[in-house]
Formats: C-alpha cells, sequence, structure tokens
C-alpha cells in the first residue's frame, strides 16, 4: 500500500486561518453595533449625538458635557443574542478535489449568547469631563453540525473553512472631554481591545489515503491586547439641530495560542505555538439630529469602515505562515431613525440602518457568510421619579443570503444561506 503524508504544516496553517475572524453579529465588518443601550432602539442612528446618558462616553465623549455637570452618569445594559444561520449548498459543491466527501449544510450553525456593557460619565465642571466604557464590540459563535449520514468526524461542506468558533473582544475606553465654547465640544479616548479565540477546524487528508477521513487542528486560548486611538466632536449648531463626527484608529489582535492537530487514526502532532492576527479596521461616523416640534427628533448617522486594508489574513506558527487572501472592501452604513419624547415619562425609539457588503460571493467564505446587513429596531425607555431609567431594545438584523462560490484548492463550496439573522434584545438601567 502506498503511503501519504498525512500533514504538512504549512496545509495545517492554511487551512486554520479560513476561520479565523467568525463574527456573525458583524456591522458591515466585524464590528457589532448593539449593546442594549437606548440608541441601538433607533439603529444606531444618532447614537453620537443623543448625549442623553452615560452611553456616550463609548459612542462620543464630547457628549459628556451634554450632562448635567458634578455629577455621576451610570448606565448597566444587558443582551440576548439569537442567531439563526442555515447554509444550503448548490450543485458543484465538493470538498475533496476529487469530489469525495460530498458534506452536508452544517444545520443552524447559530449559537446563543448574552452579553452587556457598563458606562460611566462624569463632567467635571462645565469645561472638563471623563468617562469610560466596558463593553464588546465583537463576538462571535458558530457551531455547523454533522450529517450523520456520511462518515466524518464532522462533515458539513464547509468544514475546511469552519466547524465550531468562539471569538470575543472586549473593549475598555477610558475618555476625556474638553467644551471648548457653548456650542463644540472634543472628546479623545484610548479603546483598549482584550480578544480571545478557540476554534476547531477540518483538516483535508490527500485523497486516497487511509484511513479516509479527515484529521482536526484546534487553537485554543488564544489571547491578546492592543490599544488605539479615538478622537470626536459634537457641534449645536443651533437650539434644534445637533451634528457630531468620530475617529477611531486600527486595533490588530496578534491571538497567541495553542494549536493541536489530529489526525484520522487519533494521533496527535505535539501542541505549537500559534500567532492569528485580525484587524479591526479603522472607522470613521458621521451623526446628525433635528428637533420636529417639542417632541420628536429625527435622527441620521452616516458610517465608513476601513475594511478595504483587510485584504489577506496571516497565521503563523514554528517554522511555517500562510496568508490567505480576503479581498475585502470598505464598508459604508447608513442609519435613519426617530426618538419621540411626549410628555411624561416615556421616551420610545425606532430606526431602520443598512450596511454594504465588505466581500463579493467568489471571496465569501462559510467562516464568516458576509453580505448587506439590514437592521430593523424599536426600544422605549421610562424615567422613574426617583431619576432613574429603565428601557427594553429590540433589533432584527437580517445578513443577506451570503452567496458563496469560492473555487477553493479543496472545499469547494457553492450555496447561499437561507436563514442568516440575528434577534437583539437588550435591557438597560441609567441613573
Amino acid at each position: 500500500m502506498k503511503e501519504h503524508k498525512i500533514f504538512d504544516l504549512k496545509l495545517v496553517v492554511t487551512s486554520i486561518l479560513m476561520l479565523l475572524s467568525v463574527s456573525p453579529a458583524w456591522a458591515g465588518g466585524l464590528y457589532i453595533s448593539e449593546f442594549g443601550d437606548p440608541s441601538q432602539g433607533a439603529s444606531g442612528a444618532g447614537a453620537g449625538i443623543l448625549a442623553q446618558d452615560a452611553s456616550t462616553a463609548f459612542h462620543n465623549p464630547a457628549g459628556i458635557m451634554l450632562l448635567e455637570p458634578g455629577k455621576n452618569h451610570w448606565m448597566i445594559t444587558g443582551m440576548y443574542v439569537d442567531p439563526s444561520v442555515k447554509f444550503a449548498k448548490e450543485q458543484g459543491t465538493t470538498v475533496q478535489p476529487n469530489g469525495t466527501f460530498p458534506g452536508g449544510n452544517g444545520g443552524d450553525a447559530g449559537v446563543s449568547a448574552v452579553g452587556g456593557g457598563f458606562f460611566w460619565a462624569r463632567p467635571i465642571d462645565e469645561k472638563f469631563g471623563f468617562g469610560f466604557a466596558l463593553n464588546s464590540i465583537s463576538a462571535a459563535a458558530l457551531d455547523y453540525k454533522s450529517d450523520n449520514t456520511i462518515t466524518s468526524a464532522n462533515n458539513c461542506v464547509g468544514r475546511y473553512w469552519a466547524t465550531e468558533v468562539d471569538l470575543l473582544t472586549i473593549n475598555l475606553t477610558p475618555s476625556v472631554a474638553w467644551r471648548i465654547n457653548e456650542k463644540w465640544s472634543l472628546g479623545f479616548a484610548i479603546p483598549i481591545q482584550v480578544g480571545r479565540l478557540d476554534l476547531n477546524v477540518a483538516i483535508p487528508i490527500p485523497p486516497g489515503t487511509l484511513p479516509a477521513t479527515d484529521g482536526n487542528a484546534t487553537i485554543s486560548n488564544g489571547e491578546d491586547v492592543s490599544a488605539t486611538i479615538a478622537a470626536s466632536f459634537l457641534w449645536e449648531a443651533t437650539e434644534r439641530v445637533r451634528i457630531g463626527a468620530a475617529y477611531q484608529g486600527e486595533n490588530k489582535l496578534k491571538f497567541s495560542g495553542d494549536l493541536v492537530v489530529s489526525g484520522p487514526g487519533g494521533g496527535a502532532l505535539p501542541p505549537l505555538a500559534v500567532d492569528v492576527s485580525i484587524p479591526f479596521v479603522q472607522t470613521a461616523r458621521l451623526w446628525g439630529s433635528t428637533d420636529v416640534g417639542d417632541e420628536i427628533t429625527l435622527l441620521a448617522t452616516l458610517a465608513w469602515e476601513d475594511w478595504g486594508s483587510f485584504d489577506n489574513q496571516l497565521v503563523q506558527a514554528v517554522g511555517a505562515s500562510a496568508a490567505l487572501p480576503r479581498n475585502w472592501k470598505d464598508t459604508w452604513k447608513i442609519a435613519l431613525g426617530l426618538r419621540w419624547h411626549p410628555s411624561g415619562p416615556w421616551t420610545h425609539y425606532a430606526g431602520i440602518a443598512y450596511d454594504t457588503s465588505p466581500v463579493s460571493e467568489n471571496d465569501n467564505t462559510a467562516d464568516m457568510p458576509m453580505d448587506e446587513q439590514l437592521r430593523l429596531s424599536v426600544g422605549t425607555n421610562y424615567l422613574l421619579r426617583n431619576g432613574v431609567s429603565v428601557g427594553g431594545v429590540l433589533t432584527y438584523a437580517d445578513y443577506g443570503d451570503a452567496r458563496i462560490n469560492n473555487g477553493a484548492n479543496w472545499g469547494t463550496v457553492v450555496g447561499s444561506y437561507t436563514t442568516n439573522r440575528i434577534i437583539f434584545l437588550g435591557l438597560n438601567v441609567g441613573w
């Protein structure tokens, strides 16, 4: 019997990097725009100029100067995330180059999660203020299921791109605000990003190798910390019109973890140190609002994210490295919403947002089913007599059919997602 080389480190490294940016809760790219705060109820429209609670310390620190001076402002949010991600393969999909192991669809790969945020803001006086935010700007959990009618450890058609991924990043954002005059305020922040990555991916075995089943690779305990800078402004153009903008630089996380590779017979290579680089690119946002009468405020957001710089993804291990072309492009977001504050303790929100797709179907992959996105949101808040505000928000996010036709050397995937949506249900308390 002819022997075949089961493992090639470069092949393993290349396979691993195919799934490392999974994040079904993206806003155009890898960023989440849902935190459970009141602005989520307007789909993020005008989030940086509402300046009505402590969450402005994250969205636009310049807004801290519009809060009541000499007082601590707090907000705590909680979030339940319910994703559903279902792929449907089309004719022409193969897993091995010789057409064996056609694979299943992977079931519903969405994994429910919980999250939240903590925000604090304090205008020291009429000139200066400070803030702090703790929340997640990206998080992911995908788990493609196996079809037991096909012999393989995990036989979903996209298993060489992703079988299971757990990616979490948390932002710690200290900030400072300065009120220049009665119309202009500036904000400065240092977003500090902490990330953790755990994942599994199938490793293709060369055709003709016995036993004819896949290997498996796992990266565990991948961690890193990175920091960048951010600046913003808020302009109270008139008593009824506000305009604001913010810029945030790139954070690049280099997850350092342990890589374990196992073969079809159960044998495993010794653990290897591996680094996985994932960029969280620079962004720019523009907000506007105008009051219509005494009860309604119209809100808008225009945002740009520099995903065009995510042209490839690098994985490095001892003695080998590989870069997977991603070929992403910049994304744009537009959001429109309103805030309705009738006389009394209630404030209501509604909004819609649209994000362009960062990738074409030829470069799309099962590890990150990306497409244009549409969000619909509502929310409401109630102000108690003691000054405490309690509220809830609901967002339905449609992530499109994310069609894939990638023509990979192995694991060609052709198809689209019949279901690709996330429901965000959030609660907030501010005082």
